[in-house]
């Protein structure tokens, strides 16, 4: 019975090393399982991502299928179509993820409630850890939900962790273990905000023509620049206008200048504004700064154009805006300098031309 159990579950241990989750066990002992002892599952974090110490971590456990005496799974009703019988030592890392894949597909189908709930948080210590006891024996899947911090998302793979556990290959003892620890794998990625540069033209001569106001967009997050813009809004009449720059990433701060209101009109709030991106969804987004100009009676026509730059798969195209109240999308983007944005498979950039 030993060389059976060991050969069973040779594949689940090269998926907790190549994962290093404490995924999955390797089915095999000494002695035969204690079908009918409680197990425990604790969680820990490796701190690869410090502010998720700080979050709480919804985490639901779905019992499977149960585990014999010799080793051998026997999925539970409903979850018949996971071959848990193929495992052997040459099943893969991407099998089990497979199996956790299927896993999850015939939960969600079922409409299974979970066998257990917990929550990883801070411990007395500020440790971030969680703890379920009292679980039968058998193969669980374990799901913990995509929670979001000020400036991040985090999502966590699905995986099959086996109650009891076993350490063969990694410590030489194959002794069963009943009191099992593991923990979860997180992928993380940024969320992103918007800013709205709002103008106001308080007075304006019509006999001048359009007013355009010119507007440098700077944006700098982890000491990198991610943003480096020129908007402008047009205007025919005394109002406010707004210009939507989206896609930027939560936690940026921007700098807007108005580089250019012709010698006619004066800002009367202050010329340079910044703020910080505030991920959509959350209080106080989108970011927003505010300009105010005024004629101040002079009689120097003036206009100004914005030259649009934007790259895609390979070609330039070229815009010429004298007005951005459209808007601007900037998302998905990884980084940008020297006036230009870059994102996936897309860059932008812009200059400005001025009479006066």
């Amino acid at each position: 019975m030993t060389g059976n159990i060991r050969k069973k579950g040779a594949a689940a241990l090269a998926f907790v090393l190549v994962l290093s989750a404490a995924g999955l066990s390797s089915v095999y002992g000494a002695l035969g399982i204690e079908t009918g002892r409680n197990c425990s599952l604790s969680f820990e974090l490796d701190g690869q991502y410090e502010e998720l110490s700080s979050t709480p971590i919804p985490v639901n456990l779905y019992k499977i299928a149960d585990v014999e005496e010799t080793g051998e799974y026997a999925p539970l009703a409903g979850y018949e179509s996971l071959d848990l019988g193929t495992v052997s030592d040459s099943t893969t890392a991407e099998q089990w993820e497979a199996f956790a894949q299927e896993a999850v597909s015939l939960t969600d189908t079922l409409g299974t409630e979970p066998t257990a709930a917990l929550e990883i948080a801070p411990d007395a210590e500020g440790k971030p850890s969680g703890y379920v006891g009292d679980l039968p024996t058998g193969m669980y899947l374990i799901e913990a939900e995509t929670v979001q911090t000020a400036e991040y998302t985090y999502e966590f793979a699905p995986y099959l962790v086996s109650l009891p556990n076993n350490y063969y290959y990694s410590t030489g003892d194959d002794a069963w273990v009943y009191v099992v620890t593991t923990g979860l794998k997180p992928e993380q990625a940024l969320r992103y905000g918007s800013l709205t540069i709002q103008k106001t033209l308080t007075s304006y001569n019509a006999t001048l023509g359009n007013a355009t106001f010119v507007f440098q967009v700077e944006g700098i997050r982890d000491h990198e620049q991610v943003l480096s813009d020129v908007v402008s809004l047009n205007f025919d009449s005394t109002g406010t206008k707004t210009v939507d720059i989206t896609g930027i990433p939560a936690g940026t701060v921007v700098t807007v200048t108005e580089i250019y209101g012709g010698s006619n009109y004066d800002v009367s709030s202050s010329g340079t504004q910044t703020a910080v991106i505030v991920a959509d969804g959350e209080e106080g987004a989108p970011a927003s700064v505010s300009f105010t100009n005024e004629y101040n009676g002079g009689m120097n026509p003036g206009s100004g154009i914005v030259n649009h730059f934007e790259y895609t798969d390979g070609v330039w195209d070229w815009e010429q805006q004298t007005d951005s109240s459209e808007g601007l999308d900037l998302q998905p983007q990884t980084s940008g300098t020297s006036g230009q944005q870059e994102s996936a498979g897309q860059e932008t950039s812009a200059n400005t031309e001025i009479q006066q």
